[in-house]
């Protein structure tokens, strides 16, 4: 164990709950539910007159911008829950085809996007599609117990119900201040096909000493430290922890990827990454503190050991709870 796991906290994410050090920061979430984009806006409107004006002045917008079939880009609005409205525009001046669908959703404190597109002969599917998703979303409490999140798809700020299989992906990058060249990174994806091939491991061995001076020489500044299939919660998957250096500069990584079950949200594809450099990639001055091997391993242990899954009856409160 090393300082940074010592403490570790819970976080929602997808269909799981992951555990990462107390001390890191998240940033940003990347997250898509049945070919709908959600972005947490940074600076969300600080009043619902504030977000009704918002949305009236883009409607102003778009009715006065020229669209070679319609007239202008704007094509409807409509309001999805109390809390949002769609608004339907075409794609550009000279695009008949291409429809946009923004699906704006506004809480006290923060704001999201919903965001799509379809042609013109599947727009009614689209809006449909779209409609769904915003009417599925639930805000959560910051403060509320993991173990009583209904069961969904958790992202940011929130959680996206349903259990009937859909396209779901969803992704985070978290660094820790106290270790500027350090990154971590999760991943998940339903999938309605079995595993990528060639696998991961095969994957990057393919992509050492291609033939060319530069990769050649850094397979030969490479040294695998763990390279072997590896189980998460009964899914089979791979792992890879690598350290290089060239030019000075050290870099270690670890990658690990768990095959999920085709047409299944409980079980998707998990992808997890770490890494650490010891200079900056732009100034190439050296960082003032990097892990030890030791740590790293201890940490990407502890990042794949603190996931599990959700919901709540597969697990009990113990498992997340410190």
């Amino acid at each position: 164990m090393s300082d940074l796991t010592k403490n570790m906290r819970p976080v929602c994410f997808g269909r799981l709950v992951i555990e990462i050090p107390t001390v890191s920061k998240i940033r940003g979430w990347e997250q898509t539910v049945d070919d709908t984009i959600i972005e947490s806006l940074d600076h969300p409107s600080p009043s619902r007159k504030a977000f009704d004006t918002k949305i009236t002045q883009r409607e102003k917008l778009l009715r006065t911008s020229p669209n070679d079939t319609d007239g202008v880009l704007f094509k409807n609005r409509i309001r999805l829950t109390p809390e949002s409205e769609l608004l339907v525009y075409r794609k550009g001046k000279v695009d008949h085809r291409m429809y946009q669908l923004d699906a704006l959703f506004w809480q006290p404190s923060f704001e999201y996007l919903f965001h799509t597109e379809t042609t013109n002969k599947y727009l009614d599917t689209g809006i449909a599609r779209i409609t769904k998703v915003v009417n599925n979303y639930h805000p959560t409490p910051p403060t509320i117990d993991l173990l009583s999140i209904p069961t969904g798809l958790c992202i940011e700020h929130g959680v996206v119900i349903g259990n009937e299989f859909r396209g779901e992906s969803v992704s985070i990058g978290g660094l820790i201040e106290e270790y500027p060249g350090l990154f971590f990174s999760f991943s998940t994806e339903s999938t309605d096909r079995g595993p990528e091939e060639p696998k991961m491991i095969a994957r990057i061995e393919r992509s050492f000493g291609m033939g060319d001076a530069i990769g050649k020489e850094v397979s030969a500044a490479t040294r695998f430290i763990r390279k072997g299939n590896r189980k998460l919660n009964g899914q089979d998957g791979q792992e890879l922890v690598m350290r290089a250096t060239l030019d000075g500069v050290t870099h270690m990584s670890a990658d690990a990827e768990f095959y999920g079950e085709p047409n299944s949200l409980d079980k998707p594809d998990i992808k997890v990454s770490l890494s650490d450099q010891t200079h900056d990639d732009n100034t190439h001055k050296p960082y003032n503190k990097n892990l030890t091997e030791k740590e790293f391993l201890a940490l990407w242990d502890a990042l794949l050991n603190g996931i599990k899954p959700r919901p709540k009856n597969q697990w009990g409160a113990d498992s997340i709870k410190k």
